[in-house]
């Protein structure tokens, strides 16, 4: 199986090394790859444990959890990933199907590196 992110790797080989817990994202962009895929293959758990735990009480997991179950995740496009430091920010759109529409999810998001690990700190949708 291809891998969701969007690179030319397989499943197994790309985001599922992350998921597993095998590795870590060695980079925000990368780490952004892997929670589309987590998003993708419904796995929460790793979106959760992927975001920074000084902002995760922001987070709604649940809602985030049932919103993902009810969509299909069809391409990630990475417009523009810039870090500095042990910060980043990652502009994406997230194409995905729901209740028989096509939608497109375009935001950008910071991240955060702590002790090595990249955490996702927060979005903001860009509206066009």
């Amino acid at each position: 199986m291809n891998c969701p992110c969007g690179l030319a790797k397989t499943y197994e080989d790309c985001c599922g090394v992350f998921h597993r817990g095998d590795a870590e994202a060695p980079s925000a962009e990368l780490l952004m790859r892997s929670r589309y895929s987590a998003f993708a293959m419904k796995n929460g758990e790793y979106l959760r444990e992927t975001t920074d735990p000084q902002t995760t009480h922001l987070f709604d997991h649940e809602a985030q959890d049932k919103w993902a179950e009810q969509a299909t995740f069809s391409r990630l496009e990475i417009l523009k990933a810039v870090e500095n430091g042990n910060k980043a920010t990652v502009e994406f759109k997230a194409h995905y199907r729901m209740d028989d529409q096509d939608h497109v999810h375009h935001e950008v998001s910071k991240f955060r590196q702590q002790a090595g690990s990249w955490y996702f700190r927060q979005g903001a949708e860009v509206k066009s």
